[in-house]
């Protein structure tokens, strides 16, 4: 009885298999006959899996060398990134340079470029530029910008300079307007903004008119730009009114400045 189990089970087994072999006509036949339907299956399956291995090994050489490349390209990207950003420098210095000897061109009395090397934190009181005693720059010298006037010298050393901007409450200076000639007294509020005190309430000053320093004081020389009127408040009370300026010149973001010289230099 044990045998005959064994016997059909192994016809059962048997034609199994062959159903397998019917329903894959992609299976290789290196056997023929029975042999063939016993083996030709498991050599089938048998490069079913290794062909599966291989694809996922190429596949990942195929990442790995994915990867390779994309970390090349990304170093290629850094460099061509890094060559902008050095010629975009040198192309706004060239314009800042150009800038300055159009300014340098601008006005008919001495002067001496100098570079701002230092900033006061907060609301920009003084700045320091590279240029000092041994330069000839002298204390009181006014100091202009691209956009303006931005203060004078109020210490020198050796090599460098101590500059107060216009920005300070006990700036004064002496300003008009460009289109009325009405004169006032400009100075800071403490708060980064310019005001002009002293200004005749009579006078027909407009949002939008131009200031420049006036000449009087003999401090600073007549026709700098200071900047724009922003704001005006009047006193129908009193003799004068306040006109708050906004600068054309940004004192956060200076590099270059020129250094007024005297005639006598």
């Amino acid at each position: 009885m044990f045998k005959w189990r064994r016997l059909f089970l192994a016809i059962i087994i048997i034609l199994l298999v062959i159903i397998v072999q019917a329903r894959n006509i992609n299976v290789e036949s290196p056997f023929r006959g029975l042999l063939g339907n016993v083996v030709n299956p498991a050599i089938f399956l048998t490069n079913k899996v290794f062909s599966s291995i291989g694809n996922i090994w190429n596949s990942y050489i195929n990442l790995v060398n994915v990867q390779q490349e994309n970390k090349e390209y990304k170093k290629l990207i850094d460099n061509l990134t890094l060559e902008n950003a050095l010629l975009s420098e040198k192309l706004s210095q060239s314009e800042r340079l150009q800038t300055l000897l159009r300014l340098y061109r601008t006005y008919d009395f001495k002067q001496m470029p100098a570079n701002v090397i230092g900033v006061s934190d907060g609301y920009v009181k003084n700045i320091v530029i590279d240029a000092g005693d041994i330069d000839g720059v002298e204390k009181n010298a006014p100091v202009i910008g691209f956009q303006g006037l931005v203060g004078r010298v109020s210490n020198t050393y050796a090599t460098t300079s101590e500059v107060d901007v216009i920005l300070n409450i006990s700036s004064n200076v002496s300003v008009m307007n460009s289109r009325t000639r009405v004169s006032g007294i400009m100075r800071g509020d403490g708060e980064g903004r310019l005001y002009v005190d002293y200004y005749d309430r009579l006078d027909d000053v407009r949002v939008g008119d131009v200031f420049v320093t006036s000449g009087l004081g003999m401090l600073y020389p007549k026709g700098i730009r200071i900047g724009k009127v922003s704001d005006i408040v009047s006193d129908n009370t009193g003799l004068f009114q306040k006109v708050f300026i906004e600068q054309s010149e940004d004192f956060y973001k200076l590099e270059h400045v020129f250094v007024v010289k005297s005639n006598s230099k």
